[in-house]
């Protein structure tokens, strides 16, 4: 899944959303389909936003980190030049 983040206050959201909240997490995602849209995560002031949600998606992107590493297929590579953690980015670096 890609997806990209942004300070929360540069974010605007229109129309209708429904939300899921865990413990650590807080996502939104369409009431008609159930698509994701956006997770922010225990009172960080970022919103994860699922590119392929957005109507004009930006292609001048380019990744810093890499989250929940462990998971990542076997034949995927790291991705050059980024932190990567084995959780959220308040866990440990891998």
């Amino acid at each position: 899944m890609a997806f990209a983040v942004w300070p929360s206050d540069a974010v605007r959201v229109t129309g209708q959303t429904s939300q899921w909240t865990s413990s650590t997490d807080h996502r939104v995602f369409c009431p008609s389909c159930g698509s994701t849209l956006f997770a922010s995560s225990g009172g960080s002031n970022e919103i994860e936003i699922r590119i392929g949600s957005l109507d004009d998606a930006p292609s001048t992107l380019a990744p810093q980190y890499e989250l929940w590493v462990p998971q990542r297929e076997h034949w995927l590579l790291a991705l050059p030049g980024t932190d990567q953690f084995e959780g959220n980015r308040d866990s440990a670096k891998v």
